[in-house]
């Protein structure tokens, strides 16, 4: 099997849908050798920071000298960036390899007359051959919807399982409630496993200590009170902090000596409102691994911060105007957004470019970015759960005057950044599956105009 193909078996098997549960992943992987279980694994399910803290966390961990596996989704640049060691991209060599070997064993369920697995699920037996086959030493894996349900969820002895902000998404499959959805997320602590949270909603934070204590998991959450400065720009994040803060279990404290105490102080390569929470559970994280005995120096901890770099989050692709892309999709994101937009653009002209997916709650992030818009172009984006863009432009006009529906990234990059202006701002986000054509098409258009 050669790459072509083997990115056409996946896109074949796309038909299966979304199917949840652990039955089939289960079945895939004892036909794999279940290799995921020779794996040390940092879990992480939430609704907004997952990558932020898988990224900061894998960075952390390769500092530090550890051979550090990534599966994190969803891929906004290349297919392939889901699945990284090192920080490196699987390679198409071993990606094709290792799908020829997943597809023969996909083979035999399915003459026993069992489901064919999923194309996510296929995937994620793809990277866990893969970070078996590089002997990694640890492995941070995101999940890729909910938590208890999820393919990922097969694994039974993380080194730990966290869990990031979690507010409103994906009801339709998770529930209409945040208690709801925080019990689907919490399927990821395992019993006798310990447990980091990001600070939490108070109804979800009730959720995850209750998961916790009847799984005989110690649930420990982040206190950002311990990052002491914090400050970003457009670009990146400064930052002081207790490395090693008390530990705060829920309702409980439990205070240490102050001579315990040490104060690091670094650069983060992600900028953002959203990122002190992040850090502040990478920190808890990083206490934990320390407690277990893993070897994290303040230098390794620092430059692993400093290196951090992650696509589609806050990621500026120019400049006169400023342009960025972010794939804020849901309330809670677009929370952090418009924070980060109030403190980094303040008194400058924003431009936004929006596309979004049918079965989100647009609406809500339609009131809360929008007002700050001088003016908006909707877009579609290529995927069968786009919103069309003229439907998403006369619900946006509803919040922004200045709104107009363009047909071609091309001309929405053109247009907004002739609407913003040489010292305004171009913020483009929505929803992750358009980033990549928009920042391409914007590359072309570029080069036409420039000649």
């Amino acid at each position: 099997m050669n790459y072509k193909q083997a990115r056409d078996f996946i896109t074949e098997i796309s038909k299966y849908g979304s199917v949840y549960g652990l039955s089939s992943i289960r079945a895939l992987m004892e036909r794999l050798g279940n290799v995921q279980e020779r794996l040390r694994i940092l879990h992480v399910a939430g609704t907004n920071g997952k990558g932020s803290v898988c990224a900061m966390l894998a960075a952390v961990l390769q500092a530090a000298g550890y051979r550090t596996g990534v599966y994190a989704s969803p891929a906004v640049w290349e297919s392939e960036e889901i699945i990284k060691v090192n920080g490196q991209v699987i390679s198409q060599e071993d990606f094709a390899a290792l799908a020829q070997k997943v597809q023969a064993a996909c083979r035999d369920l399915f003459a026993e007359g069992l489901p064919h697995p999923t194309a996510f699920e296929v995937e994620t037996a793809i990277a866990f051959c893969f970070f078996d086959q590089q002997e990694c030493d640890y492995v941070v894996l995101e999940t890729g919807l909910g938590g208890a349900s999820d393919a990922t969820n097969l694994i039974t002895h993380p080194v730990c399982s966290i869990l990031t902000s979690i507010s409103m998404d994906h009801m339709a499959l998770l529930g209409n409630t945040l208690e709801e959805i925080a019990a689907a997320k919490a399927g990821i602590i395992k019993p006798g496993c310990p447990c980091v949270s990001a600070p939490q909603n108070p109804k979800a934070a009730r959720v995850l200590a209750q998961a916790a204590q009847e799984k005989g998991s110690v649930l420990r959450m982040a206190d950002p009170s311990r990052i002491q400065v914090f400050s970003y720009d457009g670009q990146k994040s400064w930052f002081e902090a207790d490395v090693e803060p008390q530990i705060t279990l829920y309702g409980q404290e439990k205070p240490q000596p102050a001579a315990c105490q040490e104060r690091w102080s670094g650069t983060l390569g992600l900028t953002g409102a959203c990122q002190k929470e992040n850090l502040a559970c990478v920190l808890e994280v990083v206490r934990l691994l320390r407690e277990q005995g893993i070897r994290i120096t303040r230098d390794a901890f620092l430059k692993g911060l400093a290196g951090v770099h992650l696509p589609g989050r806050m990621e500026q692709i120019g400049n006169h105007p400023d342009f960025y892309l972010d794939g804020a999709h849901n309330e809670g994101a677009a929370y952090c957004l418009r924070e980060t937009a109030e403190h980094c653009f303040a008194n400058r002209r924003i431009v936004f470019i929006l596309g979004v997916f049918a079965d989100k709650e647009y609406e809500k992030v339609l009131k809360m970015m929008l007002p700050y818009a001088a003016a908006v172009f909707t877009i579609t984006p290529d995927h069968p759960r786009a919103l069309d863009a003229e439907q998403l432009a006369g619900q946006a006009r509803l919040f922004c005057q200045s709104v107009t529906s363009v047909p071609d990234l091309a001309q929405a990059a053109a247009q907004a950044e002739q609407a913003a202006g040489d010292d305004g701002v171009v913020l483009a986000f929505g929803s992750f599956s358009y980033l990549a054509d928009l920042k391409k098409a914007r590359k072309v258009e570029s080069r036409q105009k420039n000649g």
